[in-house]
């Protein structure tokens, strides 16, 4: 990984200097050498522990001070545990919506980064963006006073084994219709890497936690809509790993990508591709999944509720399970 013309390029030694030579004859190159910070994220690397650390400390306290909470009270939970935000009373004042959506772009970028706790309440907040009311603004300040605890939570990759190719897995999980308004249901998933070795951390590399399109009519048919979207993704993921492998030479992933999901319903329909007066109302691109799994090219596997780390992307938690599933995702204090 080094930097060339605030370009950052990641492969091999010898794939980067091919890519020079070959940038040379067209363009006046610079080489700055090995990245060690980048949009924001502070790059370490422990390279006799092949490890790579991404870091966002710098950038936290940037928003903490451009919005006043360098010295808040710090809380253990992005959310207030088991709340839920409200289309805004009549009656109640609105607030300033250019500060609300300042702040609340801020810290969706600190959570695409390296942030995957944040997910559910950058979503949840984002709903109200057009008029926040003192309650959503609270909300969105809450996000601030958690990361203001956390500077030094980074999302670290490795260690990982030179010869073999990390192995992702995919976890699912919905909140049925958990939105009071629209009764339509949050579906997230959280794709992790890890090496072979059993005991060996795992690292999240992509997460997602949206609100379903369409209003589920059971808990089963929003756990599998949740699934289809963690199918797309551990294909996606999978071609990528391949494309990696192609560059760095380590053996490819030839077998399944896991899935995990809580739901026995949703993974009984996904095995059995065949439609019912049940199911039959359900969109064709959700039966997507009964494809991939007859293909062979995915495997469900199940997870009990209480460990599926997935559901800290759909719904607020208490601290116990925050600080858990944020540590199972890699997410921890340098």
């Amino acid at each position: 990984m080094i930097w060339v013309n605030n370009i950052l390029w990641i492969g091999t030694a010898e794939g980067i200097k091919e890519a020079n030579g070959e940038l040379g004859q067209q363009f006046p190159l610079k080489d700055l050498g090995a990245a060690h910070f980048f949009l924001g994220m502070r790059i370490i690397r422990k390279p006799h522990e092949r490890k790579i650390i991404l870091l966002q400390d710098q950038y936290i306290d940037t928003i903490l001070k451009r919005f006043g909470f360098e010295n808040s009270y710090p809380v253990s939970t992005p959310m207030e545990p088991r709340s839920q935000l409200f289309i805004p009373d009549q009656n109640e004042a609105p607030e300033d919506d250019t500060l609300f959506r300042s702040i609340l772009g801020s810290v969706i970028y600190l959570m695409l980064c390296t942030r995957p706790d944040l997910a559910y309440a950058v979503g949840a907040c984002s709903k109200y963006r057009a008029k926040p009311t003192a309650t959503h603004m609270k909300a969105v300040q809450r996000v601030l006073r958690y990361i203001s605890k956390r500077r030094n939570y980074a999302l670290p990759f490795g260690p990982f084994n030179n010869q073999a190719q990390p192995i992702p897995r995919v976890l699912s999980d919905a909140d049925w219709a958990s939105d009071r308004e629209t009764r339509k249901s949050t579906g997230a998933h959280v794709c992790t890497l890890s090496d072979h070795k059993s005991n060996s951390p795992h690292t999240a590399v992509t997460w997602s936690s949206k609100q379903q399109s369409t209003v589920a009519l059971s808990s089963t048919e929003a756990e599998y809509m949740a699934l289809t979207q963690a199918c797309k993704e551990a294909l996606w993921v999978k071609r990528f790993a391949r494309e990696i492998a192609n560059i760095s030479g380590v053996a490819k992933i030839t077998s399944p990508i896991t899935i995990f999901a809580d739901n026995q319903g949703s993974m009984a329909l996904a095995k059995n591709p065949e439609f019912h007066s049940r199911t039959k109302h359900i969109s064709i691109q959700q039966h997507f999944i009964c494809e991939k799994v007859e293909q062979d090219e995915v495997h469900l596997e199940y997870l009990p509720t209480g460990d599926m780390l997935a559901d800290l992307l759909t719904k607020a938690l208490p601290r116990d399970k925050v600080e858990r599933f944020r540590n199972q995702m890699g997410v921890y204090e340098i």
